[in-house]
């Protein structure tokens, strides 16, 4: 799968980036909001992990912009967040999220996530 990751706290890049490639995932990583919209744009991407919390657009705004998109309108996005209290879910999908990784990421939660997308769980 090709996926888009924003995430703008390196260590967390490089985990979950490392915990995508252990399956020959590519991943490209945006450090924030606007670098998720700008690669978005650029390329074509089977999902979006991305962090509710970011420099410059945070994860909110950055889907409410994808999700006005055509091809913006199928892809999943998954909500990466330290914490999500029901307000915070809520919030994710109203905005057009489709599901939460809770931080710190574990390997077992992503190939959840990855497994739900590759059977089209997801799809609209």
């Amino acid at each position: 799968m090709k996926i888009l990751v924003a995430e703008d706290n390196p260590l967390n890049q490089k985990i979950i980036k490392a915990f995508l490639n252990r399956n020959n995932h590519h991943v490209t990583i945006a450090g924030n909001g606007q670098e998720l919209i700008d690669l978005f744009t650029l390329d074509e991407y089977d999902c979006i992990l991305v962090d509710l919390h970011m420099p410059l657009m945070d994860g909110f705004e950055a889907t409410e912009i994808i999700r006005k998109t055509e091809k913006g309108k199928k892809i999943p996005i998954i909500a990466v967040t330290a914490s999500c209290p029901q307000e915070d879910r809520m919030k994710c999908l109203n905005t057009g999220m489709n599901d939460f990784l809770q931080k710190p990421v574990k390997y077992d939660d992503i190939e959840h996530i990855i497994e739900r997308i590759e059977k089209g769980f997801y799809t609209t």
